[in-house]
């Protein structure tokens, strides 16, 4: 099984998302989305498993997605989300943001509601 191990192999992956490609075991493909779409991934979950965790192709297409482990999440107002992604989503905030708002002592309704580019300081508590 070959791995990802040099910068080069990932410009090579990111030139054939939209080219035909064709898995580890031979079968053809239009695209990596297609292919990544017939063994029900995500590319940014194959191309971060290949990049960061240098798995080969076959590992990477393979190895089950793991769950959110049914952890559903609650926004101030008791509304369920399937995660925090989706919550994030709902709110049109990325998770990221509200992540490190979380770390910084925001509300969780600040966290989700406070407009984008205001900072803690600016927060009328």
């Amino acid at each position: 099984m070959k791995r990802i191990n040099s910068a080069e192999d990932i410009q090579e992956l990111k030139k054939k998302r939209n080219k035909p490609c064709q898995d580890h075991l031979g079968n053809h493909y239009s695209s990596i989305k297609e292919m990544c779409a017939y063994y029900n991934i995500v590319p940014e979950t194959l191309n971060r498993r290949m990049r960061v965790f240098h798995l080969s192709l076959e590992e990477a297409l393979t190895q089950p997605v793991k769950p959110n482990g049914g952890k559903h999440c609650k926004d101030h107002l008791g509304h369920i989300y399937k995660s925090k992604s989706k919550m994030c989503e709902h709110y049109n905030i990325s998770r990221k943001l509200f992540e490190y708002r979380i770390n910084h002592g925001y509300t969780l309704k600040d966290a989700l509601t406070f407009p984008l580019g205001t900072k803690k300081t600016d927060r009328s508590s």
